[in-house]
């Protein structure tokens, strides 16, 4: 349970810290930070998934086996990395002035909403929840593309 809290709750409150601080010269190595720990939680998610096997937690809102959580660990991987490249890539965004400080707090926030959707998308039971996951994560896509 611990597990998912941890992949789950980092994105989502990386998200509402960037909104607040995401135009602050150092809120990119914040969002790579928040992505290494989504990444470390996704390495532990895996790790019980393998010992325990499937399981379902929270009174099976939350459903996890070997395939989603190889998604899981995929997509906070990729998320990991991808952080790690934006930071340069938006400073110099930021320093030739095609971006403002509101688009890069906007990037910052979003870019941990989308991978709060992300993981969330595979490792609901919930049909609904999913439905919506995967909603806002074409949501924060649009806003991110915008950008």
């Amino acid at each position: 349970m611990i597990e998912i809290l941890l992949v789950l709750g980092f994105p989502l409150l990386g998200a509402l810290l960037l909104a607040l601080w995401g135009n602050r010269s150092w809120a990119a190595e914040m969002n790579a930070s928040i992505s290494l720990l989504t990444l470390l939680g996704a390495a532990a998610l895996t790790a019980r998934t393998i010992a325990r096997g499937p399981m379902t937690e929270m009174h099976e809102l939350f459903f996890i086996d070997a395939f989603n959580v190889f998604l899981v660990a995929l997509t906070a991987l990729v998320g990991f990395t991808t952080s790690l490249f934006s930071r340069v890539y938006m400073r110099v965004e930021r320093e030739r002035g095609r971006l403002s400080l509101l688009q890069l707090r906007v990037y910052h926030s979003m870019y941990q909403m989308f991978m709060f959707t992300m993981l969330l998308a595979p490792l609901t039971n919930n049909i609904g929840i999913r439905w919506v996951a995967v909603g806002a994560g074409t949501l924060t896509t649009v806003l991110l593309v915008s950008l």
